[in-house]
């Protein structure tokens, strides 16, 4: 993903690392988290010394503390198991979030995606999930802004992990 990235010229800065053993920024750099298939690999063991719940607690607390008060994380995963999903959820909750999972097209084999919500704060309310009953999109106008532009945290999985 780094090459990929690098290849293409993109804009900012890119950060190698291992999310199972914290986010190296300090508290209150984002405003947000978007991640996409990357927190289920924290449930593998690919050393005696990872321990999965230990690494989701690393990940959250600190994922939890780089977030602004009042931010949402997004993470769209794929979980192996309900018991792997459970692990996960446990382990954002005792880092302080606050959220659900929301599962799109739950009844189809394919199309099913899984979202972990998350919020650094009060709650607000968890999107509704696609399903066939509501696949028709409702346009939607963009408008444009002089506010502060939100800074968001984009977590990927590489290819290449050792």
């Amino acid at each position: 993903m780094l090459d990929a990235a690098l290849d293409r010229d993109t804009e900012g800065d890119l950060l190698l690392g291992d999310m199972g053993q914290g986010i190296p920024f300090k508290p209150g750099s984002f405003d947000g988290c978007i991640s996409i298939s990357a927190v289920q690999w924290l449930c593998n063991a690919n050393k005696k010394s990872d321990i999965p719940a230990k690494r989701l607690y690393c990940f959250f607390s600190s994922l939890y503390s780089v977030l602004v008060h009042g931010a949402r994380a997004v993470l769209q995963l794929y979980p192996e198991n309900s018991e792997q999903l459970e692990l996960i959820t446990t382990q954002a909750t005792k880092a302080g979030f606050t959220g659900g999972v929301v599962v799109d097209y739950p009844n189809s084999a394919r199309a099913k995606k899984f979202y972990l919500c998350l919020f650094s704060g009060p709650s607000t309310f968890i999107p509704m999930a696609q399903s066939e009953e509501n696949e028709e999109e409702e346009a939607r106008e963009s408008t444009f802004t002089v506010e502060r532009l939100p800074l968001v945290l984009t977590l990927v999985s590489t290819d290449d992990v050792s």
